[in-house]
């Protein structure tokens, strides 16, 4: 699948059973660029895990989710699902530990996860889930306009 913003930044879905994985790319400079991992398919029954990796270039960051960031008007960065009847959310979001002299997230390899169930009794057939992903991008100097997008994820419960 392949999506592409406004901003001129490619997402592409990530999906941990495929042979040959796809890569996030950005263009015209983004210091960020994500991935969205998630399976292909799962069995009715079954708990599976998605995971939003982002990928920060050196002297850039994003805003952690901590209340501080938000109480002084920072954009915290934010990975939330809205499922399908038949999955639902198990627990939290699992946040990598943040900077936390600055409240930030800054690197390679940033993994925000998020476990899932599929109900026993649901019928095979695609389902979709979506992500929402929100992430304000600074340096020392300046910062982005946040980035605020919406990504199917398409999985087939076997």
């Amino acid at each position: 699948m392949f999506y592409k913003t406004q901003a001129v930044i490619v997402f592409i879905l990530l999906l941990n059973n495929v042979g040959t994985p796809m890569v996030a790319q950005s263009t015209s400079g983004d210091p960020v660029n994500y991935t969205v991992e998630a399976p292909e398919t799962v069995k009715a029954g079954d708990e599976f895990v998605i995971s939003t990796v982002f990928n920060i270039a050196p002297n850039w960051y994003v805003y952690a989710p901590i209340a501080m960031n938000t109480a002084q008007g920072k954009i915290p960065t934010k990975v939330s699902f809205k499922v399908p009847a038949g999955i639902k959310k198990m627990g939290t979001l699992q946040l990598p530990d943040q900077n936390v002299f600055f409240d930030t997230y800054r690197g390679q390899n940033i993994r925000m996860s998020q476990k899932f169930q599929v109900v026993k009794d649901l019928e095979a057939g695609k389902q979709t889930i979506v992500a929402n992903i929100i992430y304000q991008t600074c340096n020392d100097e300046t910062c982005y306009p946040p980035v605020r997008k919406k990504i199917d994820i398409a999985i087939t419960v076997e």
